[in-house]
């Protein structure tokens, strides 16, 4: 997730503060200092209002972060890599390497969160029992911990993807069908429909009780889970479209050459110009030199292209986002999105076969989408 920022470091996972995370702090503690606090416990002076307003947002995102802690230490006590923890606007998020291999680990994963907010609330509720007086600031704040710590598992468990509930009605699904698309469906596609009626119901809030900011939030939700969902939608389709291909199978192995020493110009007017090829080798005699693209053209200005050579220009070879032949098109495909390249160079045994682009990947996906995708039912 980008915007970003790395505060901290917990158990070897990287602990991030998205920008969005900032504006949600601050409309929770301004919420609790202005309305809920005020409401609830009249008397305190203004200043007390927003100490306890500040405590409580930022103890409401620790439980947030000990709620996505629980994800990621299950997810590695099972064998998978997590990269992070982001908190964002709408809580937070384990960024998790790889899809569950099962069902079970999928609902150990997933409901593991929500228990460990119903922990945290019933850890909450039992201070209150034991002594916590409720008029007091420190009361306050404990009493408002056990409330929003239960909302939160309550929530989580509502079976709309990418909620934990939603998680966990996938892999129910998986389980009892074997069918893991299926699952994926019946979560994606209940999450839409649950995002939709969010959507909905914050509208009706915002405009038939006057309760503008929890409408507002309400959609916001609404928006963010159905538009998850869709993207899971979108996802497995690709899936599909590219299941038992290889690079191999779609990779141009026509290798347009050029040499180092050629200018900026003679690369336009000698060969894009003509041949319309967005990317070329860069050779010097049988020596791979690395890649040459029009973006890297467009990035000199037209006066400076005489003189300018294409070994400056060029990403060199030790630099070059490259794939394997045997490689598949999904694993392609999220090179290309994650170098935000529009070619990669194939590779074996240290020298270039071919080159696979963003559109040849696309054309395969858009041929299969129209006529099926064979390969997945061999």
């Amino acid at each position: 997730m980008s915007g970003t920022l790395q505060i901290a470091r917990l158990f070897g996972i990287d602990i991030k503060l998205h920008f969005s995370w900032v504006f949600i702090f601050l409309l929770v503690a301004w919420s609790l200092a202005r309305s809920y606090l005020p409401q609830n416990y009249p008397g305190w002076s203004a200043d007390l209002y927003w100490v306890v307003g500040i405590l409580g947002s930022i103890s409401l995102f620790a439980c947030v972060l000990i709620h996505e802690l629980s994800h990621s230490l299950v997810a590695i006590s099972r064998g998978y890599r997590v990269s992070g923890i982001t908190l964002f606007f709408l809580g937070g998020v384990s960024e998790i390497a790889e899809e569950a291999a099962e069902a079970g680990e999928e609902f150990w994963i997933a409901v593991v969160g929500p228990l460990a907010s119903l922990a945290l609330a019933a850890i909450f509720g039992l201070l209150l029992l034991l002594g916590f007086r409720t008029t007091s600031p420190v009361g306050a704040l404990v009493q408002y911990l056990a409330f929003i710590n239960l909302v939160l598992a309550l929530f989580n468990l509502v079976p709309a993807y990418p909620l934990d509930g939603g998680r966990v009605l996938k892999s129910l699904v998986w389980k009892t069908t074997g069918n893991i698309k299926k699952a994926n469906a019946v979560a994606s596609i209940t999450g839409s429909v649950l995002g939709f009626v969010f959507i909905g119901v914050g509208i009706l809030i915002a405009f038939r009780t006057g309760s503008f900011i929890s409408g507002l939030w309400l959609v916001f939700i609404g928006w963010f889970i159905q538009s998850t969902a869709s993207s899971i939608r979108r996802e497995q389709a690709v899936h599909s479209a590219l299941s038992g291909r290889r690079v191999a199978d779609t990779m141009d192995q026509g290798l347009p050459r050029v040499e180092p020493g050629t200018t900026v110009q003679e690369l336009l007017d000698r060969f894009i110009t003509r041949e319309f090829q967005r990317a070329y080798l860069v050779y010097l005699g049988d020596s791979f030199q690395g890649l040459v693209s029009v973006s890297d053209v467009i990035k000199v200005s037209p006066q400076d292209r005489p003189s300018r050579y294409v070994a400056e220009i060029m990403t060199k070879a030790s630099d070059v986002a490259s794939i394997s032949p045997s490689d598949s098109l999904e694993a392609a495909l999220q090179i290309l999105a994650s170098r935000d390249v529009n070619q990669l160079v194939v590779m074996e045994n240290g020298a270039p076969l071919g080159l696979l682009t963003r559109r040849d990947v696309l054309r395969v996906m858009e041929i299969s989408q129209i006529l099926g995708n064979p390969r997945s039912n061999l």
